[in-house]
């Protein structure tokens, strides 16, 4: 069970794990802008989704070094999203 407490609120998520790397998610409350609450996401750095996917990402310059993190949104089923990251390299 992955909990998430902010500004007071518990929020109570199952473990799951990423289906690229294997690793349990963890949560992350998302800006209120994104229209998204609290989601799972994998912060794992090893990730193959994560290294791989920087070029994925169309019309960034060549030097930005963006990619995504896999994530999930457990308000819609736990349906997979993307959410923009710094790659580490």
């Amino acid at each position: 069970m992955v909990i998430h407490e902010y500004a007071g609120v518990v929020t109570e998520l199952p473990d799951r794990a990423c289906p690229h790397c294997g690793k349990i998610m963890d949560a992350w409350l998302a800006p209120p802008e994104s229209g998204w609450n609290v989601i799972l996401i994998c912060n794992n750095n090893n990730c193959s989704h994560y290294l791989e996917s920087e070029g994925d990402i169309l019309h960034k310059r060549d030097d930005s070094h963006l990619g995504c993190r896999y994530a999930e949104d457990p308000d819609n089923g736990f349906k997979p999203v993307n959410v923009l990251a710094v790659c580490p390299h």
